[in-house]
């Protein structure tokens, strides 16, 4: 039985609201009965007066009508749980991008010698701090011999191939520019 199910029962058993419901579900860790319990000790519900049992087949037909209070309760509820389950969607969501950021880094290579390695995340703060800078240090930096590249647990097949035409680019350049 889910979680959702056992506070409707509640609901329906003990004739509280789906907030007190959940609530006495939670400090039960999920026992119904002990969630009962809870509740009658509260107040917020009555201990049955008198019980009979009887070994006789009888049919009976009920027909529960659902106050509109429980209603607006059980929506309350199915929102609050939307709202979670979004916010965990949300954190998980970040983690990812954190992690991308951390494991993934950019080279920045000399005449092939290693000179800096930047965790992705330390390249994006630069660039939100000083992209006027960084962006002409760049493009400065091609036509000194300096190459650009990605490295890391993700696939960056594209970004590296973008950077190597950039750096065949500043090339062609300053071959052009060397024949004056």
């Amino acid at each position: 039985m889910t979680n959702f199910e056992k506070v409707e029962k509640l609901v329906q058993k003990a004739d509280v609201s789906y907030e007190e419901a959940k609530a006495a579900l939670d400090k039960a860790d999920g026992d119904l009965l002990d969630a009962i319990i809870i509740l009658e000790k509260e107040g917020k519900t009555q201990a049955p007066r008198q019980s009979s049992f009887s070994t006789e087949y009888e049919q009976q037909t009920q027909y529960v009508s659902v106050p509109a209070r429980v209603e607006d309760d059980r929506r309350s509820y199915d929102r609050e749980e939307q709202r979670r389950e979004r916010r965990e969607r949300a954190k998980r969501g970040l983690g990812n991008i954190v992690d991308f950021l951390a494991r993934n880094f950019l080279l920045i290579k000399k005449n092939g010698e290693i000179v800096v390695k930047l965790p992705l995340w330390a390249v994006i703060l630069i660039f939100l701090i000083a992209w006027h800078i960084s962006i002409i240090a760049v493009i400065v930096s091609l036509f000194f011999g300096v190459t650009y590249s990605f490295k890391g647990e993700a696939d960056m097949k594209t970004a590296n191939t973008v950077m190597d035409k950039a750096s065949s680019a500043a090339e062609k350049v300053k071959e052009e520019y060397n024949k004056l």
